[in-house]
């Protein structure tokens, strides 16, 4: 009975407080994603698309705030009306009230490993395709009468444009010392590359003092785009090339069955003689915890520094705050 009642006060807040962290978080990822697209023209579903591979990394900050806070303030509350100040009373013990939290911690815990291990990185990879693919695409772009465009290697010169068709286009690879003139063209995307697809022309280029020509019907320039298809092989790259990253969000994922250890400190106390500190004391262990996460996760030793400190002042400030309970 006494699970249940805690469970429940739990989570009667705790959606509350993730959706108006949920929220802030993602006006502020919109901001970003904003300021990153501006140089890029993008559909709104395109923007949803890109917020939707955000959505992982806001769950995953906004989860493990909202467990601690939630928990501390939801018995703060009941010390708050005396009514944990009673069971305690009859002899209950303060591990036996955070004793129904343990497995929520844990729960929560596994979900951030695997939003860390596999779901930021499938989510990261995609966006970085979805930005490759943009910012090839922005190369199809191309202005009539406009000199210094470039197409890949190829600068490109047009006179008239009409969406994605071209007329009077002229295109010249100074590497390979190549000219072409052709009097229409189009763009189009096909698997793993844009196409500048010409048609009616001419194609010059020179060699060792000889000029060769060519005539054309249909002639197909190709621009790779840099994608990688998801997969546990491409998973494990990402992890190993943002190893700093993956270790800083790893000692994050930790923090629900970490902050458990300070919940009894901040949460218990004497409605007469002391004062509700429980959500500053929350919010102070939160950002001094996800700072050091972000300052020390450079070091691939951090987990063994950070984790260790905490728990060992979460056992001090207990031993030092329940004792009177």
């Amino acid at each position: 009975m006494l699970n249940k009642y805690l469970i429940n006060n739990f989570f009667s807040s705790f959606w509350t407080l993730f959706s108006i962290l949920f929220i802030i978080a993602s006006m502020i990822l919109l901001l970003v994603i904003s300021n990153v697209t501006a140089m890029l023209k993008i559909t709104i579903s395109e923007f949803l698309y890109l917020y939707t591979l955000s959505l992982p990394e806001i769950i995953f900050f906004t989860i493990p705030l909202s467990f601690f806070i939630t928990a501390s303030l939801s018995i703060s509350k009941l010390f708050e009306n005396s009514e944990l100040i009673t069971v305690l009373s009859l002899g209950v013990s303060p591990k036996r009230i955070i004793e129904p939290f343990w497995k929520i911690s844990i729960l929560i815990t596994l979900v951030m490993l695997f939003i860390v291990f596999l779901s930021i990185p499938g989510s990261q990879i995609s966006y970085k395709n979805f930005f490759n693919t943009k910012k090839t695409e922005s190369q199809f772009n191309f202005a009539p009468s406009s000199i210094g465009q470039k197409f890949g290697n190829w600068n490109i010169f047009i006179k008239n444009k009409h969406k994605n068709n071209y007329k009077n286009l002229v295109l010249y690879n100074q590497e390979k010392n190549i000219l072409i003139l052709s009097k229409k063209a189009k763009t189009y995307k096909k698997g793993n590359y844009f196409v500048l697809s010409l048609k009616n022309g001419f194609s010059y280029s020179t060699s060792k003092g000889k000029i060769s020509y060519l005539k054309f019907n249909q002639l197909d320039i190709n621009q790779k785009i840099s994608l990688q298809n998801i997969s546990f092989k491409t998973i494990s790259q990402y992890l190993k090339k943002y190893k700093f990253k993956t270790n800083r969000y790893f000692i994050i994922a930790l923090f629900p069955i970490i902050s458990l250890f300070f919940l009894a400190s901040i949460s218990f106390f004497h409605n007469r003689y002391q004062k509700n500190y429980s959500l500053i004391f929350a919010l102070v262990i939160s950002v001094a915890y996800y700072l050091s996460a972000f300052v020390l996760s450079k070091q691939l030793w951090a987990v063994f520094v950070i984790v260790p400190i905490f728990t060992i002042i979460a056992k001090l400030l207990e031993k030092r705050r329940i004792k009177r309970f």
